[in-house]
């Protein structure tokens, strides 16, 4: 049954990617407006994405995330509201979609840039990046992700999660 409600959310992630967007490239420079997708549930990544953030918002960017915990309940992060929103289980609808209106917001929202660091694929992250209406989005180099991303960066789990996010920066500001 979970193999059948997985495969139906695929399904629906790929008709998203179908929907009509401002589709161009953004050179980070010229993006004020940043959104990013991440998996909240490990500390450690909660803490790199939120460095990350910190230093984009020091170039005066618009950053907002989304993080995804795989858990029913959420962790105690510290963190500054504004900056990052998190969702749990408990917060999703039929097929892994999330239901909450931060959410709905955030797809709606035209942002420049859209960085969705998503390592273990989890399908409430695919479905809000697959919905978003954001101008450039990047992502990592999956065979799912190529329909629903604009740039797909080619690294390894096991390169980590802090070289990603430099291949990000280094190929949104030379290109």
């Amino acid at each position: 049954m979970k193999f059948l409600i997985k495969r139906i959310a695929e399904y629906q992630i790929k008709k998203l990617c179908a929907l009509p967007r401002n589709k161009q490239f953004v050179k980070l420079n010229n993006a004020k407006t940043i959104g990013i997708l991440f998996d909240a549930t490990d500390n450690n990544t909660f803490e790199i994405v939120k460095r990350f953030i910190e230093k984009l918002k020091v170039d005066t960017k618009n950053v907002h995330a989304i993080g995804y915990v795989d858990e029913k309940l959420r962790p105690n992060y510290s963190y500054i509201k504004t900056d990052i929103d998190l969702f749990n289980k408990k917060e999703l609808k039929n097929f892994y979609q999330p239901q909450s209106p931060y959410i709905k917001t955030f797809i709606e929202d035209e942002k420049d840039l859209l960085i969705d660091i998503n390592f273990n694929q989890k399908l409430p992250l695919q479905f809000i990046a697959a919905s978003s209406k954001a101008k450039c989005k990047v992502g990592m180099h999956f065979p799912e992700n190529e329909p629903i991303h604009d740039i797909l960066i080619a690294t390894t789990s096991q390169q980590g999660l802090g070289f990603y996010l430099q291949q990000v920066v280094k190929y949104l500001e030379t290109v």
